[in-house]
């Protein structure tokens, strides 16, 4: 028999309002988020699909908790990056020895620190040491885990990211795209940061691929495009495709890599050989049927 037992997970919201140039907490309150667990009885007649009801109900419920644990920390995240640029004060731009020794110091070459700063000129962005050092605290405090030297050497523009537009986006990240480390994704696309339609492009790219894809899941296409986040911006150019082999071979191979990777996870034993095959232009899954042909 299930004992349903009663529970709850708080969910903290914060309000605030803006005094002049500053960010003021007003009110702090906890929501009350109520939960059902389930605990199965340990009878023998029992059957097996109790503990698997079981197993999914504690699996959703940590996955929520999860979730808002992550609201919390970048709401956290947030509320601090608001107070920093209501201090910060615009001095005068740095020289451009001193702004090369700041990219040496955060650990770029010479030659990637030199490239940066020339970027910034062309770019007609100017800035003094402490702005560019507030500017990369706030990386790092939104992306503790990131590289933050080479993020911005990939895309100047995280310099000017608007932290709240960059905290909703990995949100969705982290919702869309289960099991990847948000972080790993954005270091792959800098854009997705900044995009200010990403949960609109990402179910956009991902119905799309889901009716291309011959296996037409939509969890298997969610990780391909984790694996290559660059299709949420390349499929743009593709919205008319009716098959795979429409796409680029660059793009089609993507999903060859990805799917190799996970039938070798799923049937470790197969033989490798009957898998992609060149010649006959198809690629064949772990039973030697054929799943995709390669255009």
């Amino acid at each position: 028999m299930f004992a349903p037992t009663r529970c709850a997970v708080y969910r903290r919201v914060t309000s605030a309002q803006t005094i002049g140039n500053r960010v003021q907490v007003s009110t702090v309150r906890y929501v009350r988020l109520p939960l059902l667990l389930c605990r199965a009885g340990s009878g023998r007649g029992e059957d097996h699909d109790k503990g698997f009801l079981e197993a999914v109900n504690i699996f959703e419920q940590a996955r929520t908790m999860a979730h808002l644990q992550t609201q919390h920390e970048l709401e956290q995240a947030f509320l601090a990056d608001l107070d920093l640029t209501a201090t910060a004060t615009s001095p005068e731009p740095a020289p451009r020895r001193a702004m090369v020794s700041f990219w040496c110091e955060q650990g770029l070459s010479s030659v990637a620190s030199e490239q940066i700063v020339r970027k910034l000129e062309d770019a007609g962005r100017r800035y003094s040491v402490e702005q560019l050092s507030a500017k990369v605290q706030r990386l790092n405090r939104i992306l503790p885990d990131a590289d933050v030297p080479a993020l911005v050497e990939r895309d100047l523009a995280v310099l000017d990211l608007d932290p709240g537009l960059a905290i909703r986006n990995m949100v969705v990240l982290v919702e869309a795209f289960p099991g990847r480390q948000v972080t790993e994704l954005v270091q792959r696309q800098p854009r997705l940061l900044s995009c200010p339609d990403l949960p609109q492009r990402k179910e956009r790219v991902l119905e799309l691929l889901t009716k291309l894809h011959p296996s037409r899941e939509r969890k298997v296409v969610a990780g391909v495009v984790g694996e290559y986040p660059d299709l949420l911006f390349r499929m743009d150019y593709y919205q008319h495709a009716r098959m795979i082999d429409e796409l680029p071979i660059e793009i089609q191979n993507m999903f060859v890599l990805a799917d190799q990777v996970r039938d070798v996870r799923v049937c470790p034993g197969a033989d490798r050989k009957r898998r992609p095959d060149a010649s006959l232009g198809c690629w064949y899954d772990c039973n030697g049927q054929v799943k995709m042909h390669l255009g």
